[in-house]
């Protein structure tokens, strides 16, 4: 979902000599009168020029001689007044003046902790941090940061500016620091995204094994559910699937009232059917399609599951979803799909199947039913019908196909059909339960089990039954 402010939050760790007049005050409620005597001599920063403290947009510069500070500048041209008339004066810029740059144009959290008090704070909260800028010249601080190397860290103390890998110098001041800063920010969200994407990545493939060894589409639905809001973090999520010209919803993580099903036009999710095209709505309260019957719910992601339904993730949120979003949730939807598609053929195949069971059973002509085992490969019987058993004898199940064919070409010709899929018909010998034998016409007809097996009905025609001598001929 969408992060924090881009510029995230940055722990300035200052000199012992600065007076931090409370520990965890951010810079936004440090003022000047807060500040307290500095050391320039020990931490290489000072602030001896009787103004204020500078304020967003305002500037330290007494340029009409009243002898009073102009603070009613333009923000913009103030910064810029404040780093020339720093660069301008030869003289380093406060830590003040740093901590304020660094959050009017980071757009950061400056979060200000002193030498002592630091490291508490990197432990307890380091996970949230985006950076941390050392002003002053500490090496005992950077050896320890060095070794902790928990969070990206800039080290300044004019005119030397760098990272603790390797500290180098430069002349441009504030603006030097703030390339850093920001340059040590992008790298860090960076790598916080690569590490959420393949937690969510990691969390998702275990979702996957799950929603593939479902049974139904209900069970289906629920894993599906399960894994928007517990791999994936969402708010609220929930399944429509189309059934009989209906939106009807199958599984739902929305507070109450339950969602009611809809025509496959309408609403959201039925436009998002319609297109087959994920959808990013920043507020379904504004969206003249949406079918609302939530008023606190605003955010909604919405992604088809193929042609067979859609998964919508909701937020309480406005513009709570961006394409990272997008892009966990269809890979969730592609697992979905995948296995509607399978129970979708299982049940035609068990339709099948159970038509084809009841043509043996009632079949004239005599049938057995073989299976290739696992893990041995081997064909072995399942069933016989009554007429197979009134000829040729009783077979128990799961007797191999071996046991009971006269030849090595009877027994390849099941194997001829199982392999192609299709039809093999063919002659074989076939000694009968009184001890006589017969020539038989023998069709094989292949079948596909839901689970991906194959297996084979074996028809021998009676050749003495008029009707069908023909396929002896």
């Amino acid at each position: 979902m969408v992060g924090a402010a881009d510029g995230g939050r940055i722990l300035v760790v200052v000199p012992e000599s600065v007076d931090i007049p409370r520990e965890g005050v951010d810079v936004g409620d440090w003022d000047g009168s807060r500040q307290g005597a500095v050391d320039g001599g020990e931490t290489g920063f000072g602030h001896d020029d009787g103004c204020d403290p500078v304020e967003s947009g305002g500037s330290r510069a007494d340029e009409d001689g009243d002898g009073n500070c102009d603070t009613d500048r333009d923000s913009e041209q103030g910064t810029s007044r404040d780093r020339d008339a720093d660069a301008d004066a030869n003289r380093e810029p406060s830590v003040e003046t740093v901590l304020k740059t660094l959050e009017r144009h980071l757009r950061a959290e400056v979060v200000v902790r002193c030498r002592r008090t630091y490291a508490e704070y990197v432990e307890e909260l380091g996970p949230t941090l985006d950076c941390v800028v050392v002003l002053g010249k500490d090496e005992s601080l950077v050896r320890a940061l060095v070794e902790d190397s928990l969070v990206p860290t800039v080290i300044y103390s004019p005119p030397i500016v760098g990272t603790i890998d390797g500290v180098r110098s430069g002349d441009d001041g504030i603006e030097t620091l703030l390339n850093r800063v920001e340059s040590a920010v992008q790298e860090d969200r960076h790598i916080n995204k690569l590490r959420e994407s393949n937690a969510r990545l990691a969390a998702l493939s275990h979702y996957a094994e799950d929603i593939a060894a479902c049974k139904t589409a209900g069970a289906v639905a629920e894993q599906t559910i399960e894994a928007t809001t517990e791999a994936l973090a969402f708010d609220h999520a929930i399944v429509f699937l189309a059934e009989c010209g209906r939106l009807v919803p199958q599984a739902s993580a929305l507070p109450d009232p339950a969602a009611s099903a809809t025509d496959l036009e309408d609403g959201i999710a039925g436009r998002t059917l319609a297109t087959g095209e994920s959808e990013v709505v920043a507020d379904m309260q504004s969206d003249p399609d949406a079918v609302s019957e939530h008023d606190d719910l605003h955010a909604v992601l919405s992604v088809p599951v193929g042609d067979q339904g859609v998964i919508q993730a909701v937020s309480d949120e406005r513009d709570a979803f961006d394409d990272r979003d997008v892009e966990f949730l269809e890979i969730l939807a592609g697992y979905t799909a995948e296995a509607l598609e399978r129970i979708e053929r299982e049940v035609t195949l068990r339709r099948e199947r159970d038509r084809l069971h009841a043509f043996f059973d009632e079949i004239p002509a005599s049938a057995l039913y073989v299976e290739r085992n696992r893990p041995s490969q081997t064909l072995r019987i399942e069933e016989t019908n009554g007429a197979y058993d009134d000829r040729f004898g009783t077979v128990e199940s799961d007797t191999p196909l071996t046991a009971v064919t006269s030849s090595d070409a009877e027994t390849e010709q099941y194997e001829a059909a199982m392999g192609t899929g299709g039809v093999s018909n063919g002659r074989v010998e076939r000694t009968m339960a009184d001890g006589s034998t017969a020539t038989f016409a023998l069709s094989v007809v292949s079948v596909s089990l839901p689970d991906g097996r194959t297996g084979a009905y074996g028809i021998y025609i009676d050749p003495t039954n008029s009707a069908f001598s023909e396929l002896l001929d």
